[in-house]
């Protein structure tokens, strides 16, 4: 049998050329198509839809750019005499597991036509596509150590709040994945092919010698049903149809006379995505803003002059109506409607509380946790005015559900052993007050700035609390107490802040004296009768108080916990 010529030549090398490019749509694991100088440094997979960025340079907010030129890339392949120009060579998908990434854009690599790229991994050729692809899920975000490769890269702040179209989701200790097996890996695990709708970030690694375990998030795709999403369309377009070209009006009220009291939206934030897109702050944040702020309509002496087209109570039910869908994917935004929703203006002829703000406070208080707002942000790698933000919430949630409970003697949802975000301070209240020129025009003058006035107030009401949830928790404990008159002006928005001691006040009292039998009346020795003297001696600084508040300050915002806040003090007057 005559022998094939190619047996007595030396192997020959083929050269196949391959000409990427940048700045087109990219699939997962193209040749054709560069990947941008992150993804490629990383060794992560880079995915673009139709145009720069990436989906991984998207979801985090980093530049996604390509700073190497088009250039030809060539891979070699050692060819067997047996093999023509159009068979393929010997399969052989290795890469060294500790070696070097290719620090020029010629390098070698063993291929063949239907290749794919393979990371710090050992295939054989029997591996499947789909089982490569299940390998390369998970990646480390951010290194613990630096990479020698990554020195031009520099470090970022990453936010758990701005990702478009995601949301982060609290894992506790008993959440399905164990957190401290998580921490085993450098940081955080994310899924780089997009098949799975989540990720798992680690926002801080946990402190062994303090007994503070490692804390994770779920960074979850916001995926509805489309009923979800028209029902939210359909609430959202209801609302502003409801108010008309008023929007603007309401929120500059919102922001003069409730904000004061109750600053719980974020000023700047919210002013800025309404100037420029409305429609992307929730509808039921944008409607508990506009019914709030509808309650002074007469204040505004444009707005007076007219009468006003909608009932504050169709604002609230349509905002109430998408929240409900809204909690599907919680975050910062809805979290603060969940707070306003509560304060709904009651019935004229309510006497008691409706159990309603009891329901509300749960759902504010599950939101929060959800979001992980119970845990302390402080050493988190995120940004600063998140952390602010985050704790200035979670003190506010944890006022409502501490009055709530005293509204209907429940005990609270929040106990003392389940949260550790550490207290409110003066800069935490301070970020985000001060409004840039660019959007002074949206509010009246007196909200343009920080006020320290109304930070220090609510400090004090959060400090006001924490005593009334100690109360709460030990319940009622007969402790010696150091009751002294204050100085009253409800002109100033203080009201509130005082009525909310005269009821810690009155509850201290109650507990002291009990219980209140009529053998306790007819017993010189009992704590009625002790301390009953010094009970009448404080409700006269509460009726001091009463009788000073001015028909103007009256018709101010107080919130719905000042209702139970008063009711408790007259009765005890009583």
């Amino acid at each position: 049998m005559p022998q094939s010529p190619s047996n007595n030549e030396p192997h020959k090398k083929r050269r196949f050329k391959i000409q990427s490019e940048f700045g087109n749509a990219r699939q997962w694991r193209s040749r054709k198509s560069r990947p941008c100088d992150i993804c490629r440094k990383r060794k992560t997979a880079c995915v673009i839809e139709d145009r720069p960025p990436c989906l991984f340079c998207k979801g985090r907010g980093l530049d996604c750019t390509s700073s190497l030129e088009p250039q030809t890339v060539v891979q070699r392949f050692s060819s067997l005499p047996s093999l023509d120009q159009d068979e393929e060579p010997p399969v052989s998908l290795q890469t060294p597991i500790d070696g070097p990434p290719p620090e020029s854009p010629v390098f070698q690599e063993h291929i063949t036509p239907s290749s794919v790229e393979v990371d710090h991994t050992m295939l054989s050729p029997a591996t499947s596509v789909e089982q490569m692809r299940r390998r390369d899920h998970f990646v480390n975000l951010y290194p613990s150590t630096p990479s020698r490769h990554e020195g031009s890269l520099e470090p970022k702040i990453y936010t758990l709040e701005d990702n478009k179209n995601q949301t982060a989701h609290s894992m506790g200790l008993s959440a399905e994945q164990d957190t401290n097996l998580l921490a085993t890996y450098r940081s955080v695990i994310i899924n780089e092919s997009n098949r799975v709708a989540g990720d798992i970030i680690k926002v801080y690694p946990g402190n062994v010698s303090a007994g503070a375990p490692p804390l994770h998030f779920y960074i979850l795709s916001d995926l509805f049903m489309p009923y979800d999403n028209c029902l939210k369309e359909e609430c959202s377009q209801l609302i502003e149809s409801k108010v008309e070209y008023h929007g603007p009006s309401l929120v500059r009220l919102y922001f003069r006379y409730v904000h004061p009291v109750y600053c719980i939206v974020s000023k700047v934030r919210f002013l800025r995505s309404y100037k420029e897109d409305r429609f992307s702050i929730p509808a039921s944040l944008r409607g508990a803003i506009y019914g709030l702020g509808a309650v002074f309509w007469n204040h505004d002496p444009e707005l007076s002059a007219i009468t006003r087209p909608f009932e504050q109570y169709e604002l609230f039910q349509a905002a109430q109506t998408s929240l409900e869908r809204e909690l599907e994917a919680p975050n910062l935004w809805k979290m603060q409607a969940c707070l306003l929703m509560l304060h709904e203006r009651a019935a004229g002829n309510g006497v008691f509380e409706t159990p309603r703000t009891w329901t509300l406070s749960a759902q504010a208080v599950a939101c929060a946790q959800m979001i992980g707002l119970h845990r302390d942000p402080s050493e988190w790698n995120i940004a600063s005015w998140e952390k602010s933000l985050r704790k200035k919430l979670w003190w506010a949630t944890y006022i409502t559900d501490t009055w709530s409970s005293v509204s209907h003697g429940n005990p609270p949802h929040i106990h003392k052993d389940f949260y550790g975000t550490s207290n409110l301070d003066m800069e935490d209240l301070r970020y985000d007050e001060d409004v840039p020129e660019d959007l002074q025009h949206m509010v009246d003058i007196s909200s343009t700035c920080f006020e320290v006035s109304t930070a220090a107030r609510f400090l004090e009401l959060v400090k006001l609390t924490q005593i009334l949830g100690g109360l709460l928790d030990a319940s009622f404990p007969r402790a010696a107490m150091n009751c002294t008159g204050i100085a009253l002006d409800p002109n100033e928005g203080v009201g509130p802040l005082h009525l909310a001691y005269f009821a810690t006040q009155v509850l201290l009292l109650r507990a002291l004296m009990s219980p209140g039998s009529a053998a306790a009346k007819n017993d010189p020795q009992s704590s009625l009768r002790r301390y009953f003297p010094l009970a009448i001696e404080q409700m006269g600084y509460f009726l001091t108080f009463t009788n000073e508040i001015t028909l103007e300050a009256l018709q101010s915002f107080w919130g719905r916990r000042e209702f139970s806040s008063s009711t408790l003090s007259r009765r005890q007057e009583i």
